[in-house]
């Protein structure tokens, strides 16, 4: 058997090459801390031409959830909620609730001391073609082993599987 040496520096410089390549593969396993991108959530609502789409599902201080979403007309005509299925003039942020499918647990939105939604004031709106109304509305946190829930907006069907921030 006739045996040829291996110049060590072809040797050290494979080990650095192999070392280097590990690492950025580790770094791209990792993202560097980076948390990925949620794309949006969206819904056709019961409106023709209006959707809804639930932006963001957050833990805040105090205890509490908020969650974020906004309804946009992509339709021609113009969209008048307030007139159409049975939201007539309640503040549609008083319909929005989740549920932690964990605990099996409905929770509605906070109310402040004169009974009001904590959240935005979503009475009367129309959405002209192309306009959209974003809007926000608190909630009881739940436990903090729960991380995904379901959400429940006026008009559309339920956003299963939503996973807290």
């Amino acid at each position: 058997m006739i045996r040829k040496a291996f110049p060590k520096q072809v040797f050290w410089g494979c080990v650095v090459a192999c070392a280097l390549s590990l690492v950025a593969v580790g770094v791209l396993l990792a993202g560097e801390g980076a948390e990925p991108v949620a794309k949006p959530m969206v819904e056709e609502t019961e409106w023709p031409g209006v959707r809804a789409e639930l932006t963001s599902v957050e833990r805040t201080s105090g205890d509490m959830l908020t969650i974020k979403f906004k309804y946009t007309n992509t339709g021609s005509a113009k969209a008048d909620i307030a007139r159409l299925g049975q939201y007539s003039h309640d503040n549609v942020v008083e319909h929005v609730y989740y549920i932690d499918a964990k605990s099996k647990k409905k929770y509605l939105v906070v109310k402040d001391a004169e009974g009001k939604a904590l959240g935005t004031n979503l009475k009367y709106f129309a959405l002209a073609p192309g306009e959209s109304k974003a809007a926000w509305a608190k909630f009881p946190e739940p436990p903090a082993d729960v991380q995904k829930i379901s959400v429940y907006l006026p008009g559309a069907p339920p956003f299963e599987d939503v996973p807290i921030r």
